[in-house]
């Protein structure tokens, strides 16, 4: 298993990749019509709920003590799955708008 600190990092990054996906389907999303933006604001509230919860894991991860570190691993690996589900759903549904403008 991995050490716990490079968990963390390794955890981290990716909520700083995710975050910057996130704001650039936010610009991207800007440049649709009104009823794409409609369309797609839901996909994007998901995803956005999906990354709080998962900055939420995060701040567990960097508080757990070593008789929780394995459930709250799980915990934020499922809740990191979840986000990339909700966030890949959001990002397709933009693109797939994109296209028609």
């Amino acid at each position: 298993m991995e050490s716990r600190e490079l968990y963390k990092q390794k955890y981290q990054a990716q909520m700083h990749e995710w975050s910057a996906k996130l704001d650039t389907m936010k610009a991207q999303t800007e440049k649709l019509t009104v009823q794409a933006k409609q369309e797609v604001q839901p996909l994007l509230d998901a995803a956005h709920a999906k990354f709080d919860a998962a900055k939420s894991r995060f701040e567990q991860l960097t508080t757990a003590s070593d008789d929780k570190w394995d459930d709250v691993v799980k915990g934020a690996t499922n809740t990191w799955n979840e986000l990339k589900a909700a966030a890949g759903g959001a990002l397709d549904a933009v693109q797939q708008r994109e296209k028609k403008v």
